[in-house]
C-alpha cells in the first residue's frame, strides 16, 4: 500500500493531512495526529498520556493499556480506515465519566506506568477500614491513588456507574488492587449502570430464542434463575445457541457458563412442562419467559401457566418467524394466557407462514439470523422495565437490504 492511498484514507478526517517523511500529519477536534508509515504506528502528543486512556508515554495510540496498534502489512488498508475513521475519534470523544472508567477498568497498568507504584492483584475488599470515594475528574483519580494512606483499602467509583467500583489498597510502594469481573464484563455488555432486575425469573425453553434472552439477562443483572428443558445440545445447535457446551443438556450448557458468575443463583428442571406438571417448579416466580419449538409444547404450557401463575406474574411469550423475517414478544397474565397463546401462534406479518422457531427445526431448514435474536433478545429484556400494553403482540425486525 502506497503512502498516497494512505494519504487519501486520512483525508476522510483530515482534508489537509500531508505526508513528512515517514508521517502523514493529521488534525481531528484540533488535536495533532500522525501515522508512521514504516513502522505503522499512532502517535499524539505526549501530554495527553494519563488524561486520555490507552496514550503510552511516548504519545503511542494502543488498543488497550500497553498494547500497541501496529499494523499489519496484509490488512493495512482496511485497519487505517477502521483506526482513522472509527477509533481515535471515538477515543479522543469519550465522555468523561467513560475515559474514567477505561482507567479503572486498567488500573493496574496506569499505577505502574504513570504512578510509579508497583500493583499487584489481591483479596482486599471485606478489609474492616475502608473508605469509599467518588471520583469525578481524571485528576481526582490520580490525586486520590496518590493520597491514599498506608495500610488503608479504599473503594473508588464515578458517579454514573455506582453499581461498578474497584477495591485499592496501598502498602508502601506497592498498590493492590481488586475489582468484581462479573461487573466488569456486564459493563461491557450493557454500558451504562448494572442496576439488578428485581424477581425470580424462569425459563421455559432454553433453545434458540430463551438463551441469547438468558444471556442478555444475565449481563442486566438478572441473579435468580428457574431453567425448564428437557433437550440435550447438539452440533444443530451451533449457530443458534448462546451456550455452546456439545453434549450437555441445554439447561447443563447454560449452569456451565453461569459456574463463575457467584452472584447468580440457578435451579435446574430436566423436564418438558406439560398441563399437569407441578406448579412448585415455578413457586416464588415473579416473572416467565416461555420461547418453545413446537404447536403442542406451547399448548401445554398455556395449561400449565393458567391453572398454576397468580395473576399478578408476568409472562412473556418470545419467538422468531421460521423464515427470520421478524420476531415477536408479548407481555400476559395467567388469566389471559391461553387466548394471548392462540393468538401469538396464529397472528403473524408472514399469514402464509404460522409456525414459529423450532417447530422441530433440529430436524427441518429453518432460518435463523443471529443478529435477529440478539435484538429480539434486548427487546425482551427492555421489555421488564418498560410499560407495554398487555397483549400487544411487538414485532422486532432484521434491517432491509
Amino acid at each position: 500500500m502506497d503512502n498516497e492511498r494512505r494519504l487519501e484514507i486520512i483525508r476522510e478526517i483530515d482534508a489537509n493531512a500531508i505526508i513528512r517523511k515517514d508521517d502523514i500529519i493529521f488534525k481531528l477536534d484540533n488535536i495533532d495526529f500522525r501515522y508512521n508509515t514504516t513502522k505503522k504506528n499512532f502517535y499524539t502528543d505526549k501530554d495527553w498520556f494519563g488524561r486520555v486512556p490507552h496514550i503510552m508515554k511516548d504519545g503511542k495510540i494502543c488498543i488497550f493499556g500497553n498494547i500497541e496498534l501496529h499494523l499489519n502489512e496484509i490488512i493495512e488498508e482496511n485497519s487505517l480506515e477502521s483506526i482513522v475513521c472509527k477509533y481515535i475519534p471515538w477515543l479522543f470523544r469519550l465522555p468523561l465519566e467513560l475515559k474514567l472508567l477505561e482507567f479503572i477498568f486498567e488500573i493496574e497498568y496506569y499505577v505502574e506506568s504513570y504512578l510509579g507504584y508497583e500493583a499487584k492483584e489481591g483479596k482486599i475488599k471485606n478489609n474492616l477500614s475502608q473508605t469509599k470515594m467518588k471520583i469525578n475528574t481524571v485528576e481526582q483519580l490520580w490525586e486520590t491513588i496518590e493520597e491514599m494512606e498506608n495500610y488503608s483499602t479504599y473503594e473508588i467509583y464515578i458517579k454514573s456507574y455506582e453499581d461498578y467500583s474497584i477495591f485499592l489498597r496501598k502498602e508502601n510502594n506497592v498498590i493492590y488492587y481488586e475489582r468484581d469481573s462479573y461487573k466488569k464484563a456486564r459493563q461491557r455488555i450493557i454500558g451504562k449502570k448494572c442496576n439488578n432486575l428485581i424477581g425470580k425469573t424462569a425459563f421455559i425453553g432454553v433453545g434458540s430464542v430463551n438463551s441469547y434472552i438468558i444471556k442478555y439477562g444475565l449481563a442486566n443483572g438478572l441473579n435468580d434463575i428457574v431453567l425448564i428443558d428437557h433437550d440435550k445440545y447438539t452440533v444443530d445447535n451451533s449457530f443458534r445457541f448462546a451456550f455452546p457446551y456439545r453434549g450437555k443438556k441445554k439447561i447443563y450448557a447454560v449452569k456451565e457458563f453461569c459456574r463463575n458468575l457467584d452472584k447468580v443463583n440457578l435451579k435446574l428442571f430436566n423436564l418438558n412442562i406439560r398441563a399437569d406438571s407441578d406448579a412448585n417448579i415455578i413457586s416464588g416466580c415473579k416473572r416467565i419467559i416461555v420461547s418453545v419449538d413446537n404447536f403442542m409444547s406451547w399448548i401445554q404450557i398455556a395449561s400449565f401457566l393458567e391453572k398454576s401463575c397468580s395473576e399478578d406474574v408476568e409472562i412473556i411469550l418470545a419467538a422468531i418467524n421460521n423464515f427470520g423475517e421478524n420476531a415477536k414478544l408479548v407481555k400476559t397474565n395467567s388469566k389471559q394466557i391461553v387466548n394471548t397463546t392462540y393468538n401469538f401462534l396464529f397472528k403473524s406479518k408472514i399469514t402464509e407462514r404460522r409456525e414459529l422457531i423450532g417447530n422441530g427445526c433440529g430436524r427441518s431448514i429453518a432460518i435463523y439470523d443471529e443478529e435477529l435474536l440478539v435484538k429480539l433478545a434486548k427487546k425482551v429484556i427492555k421489555s421488564l422495565v418498560e410499560k407495554i400494553n398487555g397483549d400487544e403482540i411487538i414485532y422486532v425486525e432484521t434491517e432491509k437490504d
